[in-house]
């Protein structure tokens, strides 16, 4: 071992392997580029046209194009945490008469400090940002990274994430609301070549270890088709909440009418909720979607709809579930307002006799609904009832 070491001791000190030298980048200094882009109005992806989306966004909720930000992110991995790393941002954004993209690139490890520092400077000038499960993976991503590199975080005034109100317009008929899935069945922009998302943290890795930069092309052009079906799919939820009866796209009618419901348009919402009773729903559903549209003729003021929607109904559903007892009663109800006594004391006595029978059936109940509805016919009968009528 003496031996060993002596001639080791003779060699000199070892030099370390070298790594492969990575070309200086181009924009933001050493380990960071930014790639840019430029995307005339006339380029269409899909359907439509950049003018024609962004022209759909303009009218969305005052939704200003020039002050929005549309950002997807690329990372190392999905699970989160201080080993996964956010390694390029893309930012799309319209400057005069183009859509600009800037895609800033992380090419070394050891740059994130300055990677970070370069797209907090563009974020402090965004009023407005839209992502696509942003509020949930990239922007968290984005802020665990700012604070592991003692950066200060960033705040927008306005953050909207797409992914909530695409699963309520399209996840119950398309069977996914996936961003690639939209681009294709709502944009008609089905790609081509597309590399897959599980792939993209490989080929940065293989990256990293190369400094092979022609392997993170494919990344790129991913990133590029995100940004463009983000803003096309920012203009097809502009279009169907601005007027969903003129939409030619598959929508999920209950889900267009909660949307508009929260933004203060009863009176589309329950036009859509009236479109998705006209279709054959489970008795689960469509005693949810007749519950919503009842309360949006309550916010109308138009409480002669809403009797004939649960009179409409009552004739309709005859099929002896749990829920046909509880839409009994709310026709006692919307009866007794209307001062039919007499036919809301037949309908809460119908509604017992539909209690008891499903309860026989084996259909579970509402806890005390035979009770309330005992109480009920008593005060509208003015006697007591038999506890075994």
């Amino acid at each position: 071992m003496r031996e060993k070491l002596r001639r080791l001791s003779a060699l000199g000190p070892t030099r370390p392997a070298t790594r492969p030298r990575v070309p200086p980048p181009s924009g933001e200094g050493e380990g960071v580029e930014v790639i840019r882009a430029r995307f005339s109005l006339a380029h269409r992806h899909g359907s439509g046209a950049l003018g024609e989306y962004f022209g759909a966004i303009d009218e969305h909720d005052g939704c200003d194009p020039a002050q929005t930000l549309w950002l997807d992110t690329e990372t190392t991995g999905l699970a989160g945490g201080t080993g996964t790393y956010v390694f390029l941002v893309g930012l799309a954004s319209l400057q005069g008469a183009s859509l600009v993209v800037e895609q800033i690139l992380l090419r070394r490890l050891s740059a994130e400090g300055r990677f970070l520092t370069g797209l907090q400077e563009r974020l402090a000038r965004t009023r407005h940002l839209v992502t696509f499960n942003g509020q949930r993976f990239d922007w968290p991503m984005l802020e665990a990274r700012f604070i592991l590199n003692r950066l200060r975080g960033v705040t927008v005034d306005v953050h909207t994430d797409l992914i909530h109100t695409a699963r309520r317009l399209w996840h119950r008929v398309l069977g996914t609301h996936r961003l690639g899935a939209l681009e294709t069945e709502i944009l008609g922009a089905p790609r081509e070549g597309d590399i897959p998302g599980w792939e993209i943290p490989g080929l940065y890795v293989h990256y990293l270890r190369t400094a092979e930069r022609g392997a993170l092309e494919p990344v790129l052009a991913h990133n590029r088709a995100d940004l463009l079906a983000l803003i096309g799919l920012h203009a097809a939820v502009a279009q169907v909440l601005r007027d969903p009866s003129g939409s030619h796209r598959p929508i999920d009618w209950e889900g267009a009418g909660v949307l508009l419901a929260r933004r203060g348009k009863p009176r589309q919402a329950v036009s859509c909720f009236e479109r998705a009773l006209g279709t054959p729903q489970d008795f689960r559903d469509r005693w949810r979607i007749l519950r919503r549209c009842v309360r949006q003729y309550r916010l109308l003021g138009e409480t002669e709809r809403v009797h004939e929607r649960w009179e409409q109904e009552r004739l309709a559903w005859r099929a002896p579930d749990r829920y046909r007892a509880r839409l009994l009663l709310e026709v006692t109800r919307a009866r007794e307002r209307a001062g039919d006594r007499a036919g809301a004391l037949a309908a809460a006595a119908e509604a017992l006799h539909a209690t008891l029978e499903s309860q026989g059936h084996g259909i579970s109940r509402p806890p005390d609904l035979v009770a309330l509805l005992r109480r009920k016919i008593e005060r509208l009968a003015g006697r007591p009832i038999h506890q075994e009528a």
